[in-house]
């Protein structure tokens, strides 16, 4: 999400300084006013339903349902919806451990991965988010699996 932004914001100098009196241009570039995904996943509330229902799933899902027998479930869908807030441009709450730490004890598979993806996928189109949106969260969710999976120094 921030390498977009900084795309954005590297698109917008680019185009600015195109159109500077330097250049001889005299283009007005409207700068975009484009709602972040935070804001157009329905903000903290629209976060915090889209991750306990992805939970729900989750405890359903016989794939990764042993992961949630013993968790405090409400611990849980606060730490993930702060995190999934702070890493989709919302308000930065979250103070939890990285990505690496947080499912170490774990020993997830790559399939574990792709099962607990599957349910926060379900989930958005559960809540009605739009296909943009699910391509946006998809791409953040696979860059974490190496994190998640523990493999991140492994990959060059």
């Amino acid at each position: 999400m921030n390498r977009l932004n900084q795309i954005r914001g590297i698109a917008c100098a680019l185009l600015l300084l195109a159109a500077s009196p330097a250049s001889g241009a005299e283009l007005q570039v409207p700068v975009p006013e484009s709602p972040t995904l935070y804001e157009r996943l329905g903000a903290w509330d629209g976060i915090a339903r889209i991750v306990a229902d992805t939970v729900a799933l989750h405890e359903r899902n016989p794939a990764i349902s042993h992961y949630f027998r013993d968790i405090d479930r409400e611990r849980l869908i606060a730490s993930v919806t702060a995190f999934f807030a702070a890493g989709s441009g919302g308000p930065n709450h979250y103070q939890g451990k990285d990505m690496t730490a947080a499912h170490a004890h774990m020993g997830l598979s790559a399939a574990d991965f792709d099962a607990a993806v599957g349910d926060v996928m379900q989930a958005l189109v559960n809540n009605g988010v739009g296909q943009r949106e699910q391509d946006e969260v998809r791409s953040i969710l696979l860059s974490l699996k190496d994190p998640v999976l523990g493999t991140a120094a492994a990959t060059p």
